[in-house]
């Protein structure tokens, strides 16, 4: 079972939503604890993106990884899914609609490596020029959390929010 947090300041009820979209997001770690991310002026990104209609979310994050990083997951690979963020919001952005926004987040483990031959990028992410970066798991985490620590007063994060 996966922790589900809920934002729901406009009090919507489930039949009062009009559209969901959901993204999805990979901490991809290796067996030797290294995780593939993309890294930006901003730092580090997780490898991630929108679910398209009814597609599964594991076939759907697969096909974001592979078109990210060139990685072909396969049955030797774990995909497990951890936390999940909904976003409830009433009359989205002065549309109309009443949106929830799913962001799910998963543990993918496999010791591939990115083929940068594979990779079918944006032209937001070509422009960019976001690169890919194999990093210590360990690094990533003191990211983390240093961006946490500066952020907290906007986002009122504790310390036991992020794991050590």
């Amino acid at each position: 079972m996966i922790e589900i947090v809920k934002y729901n300041d406009d009090d919507l009820k489930d039949n009062e939503i009009d559209e969901v979209i959901t993204r999805v997001k990979a901490f991809i770690v290796s067996s030797k604890n290294n995780m593939i991310v993309g890294y930006t002026d901003e730092g580090f990104q997780l490898i991630g993106g929108y679910v398209e209609g009814n597609q599964d979310l594991n076939t759907a994050l697969a096909n974001i990884i592979y078109n990210e990083c060139g990685i072909a997951l396969d049955s030797k690979d774990k995909i497990e899914p951890f936390y999940e963020v909904r976003y409830y919001n009433r009359d989205y952005k002065g549309s109309g609609i009443n949106r929830l926004s799913d962001l799910i987040y998963f543990v993918v483990n496999t010791d591939k490596l990115p083929n940068y031959k594979k990779l079918k990028l944006s032209p937001r992410e070509i422009a960019e020029r976001m690169p890919l970066e194999v990093v210590r798991r360990s690094l990533f985490g003191k990211d983390l959390r240093e961006y946490i620590e500066k952020e907290q007063g906007v986002y009122k994060f504790t310390n036991s929010d992020v794991a050590e």
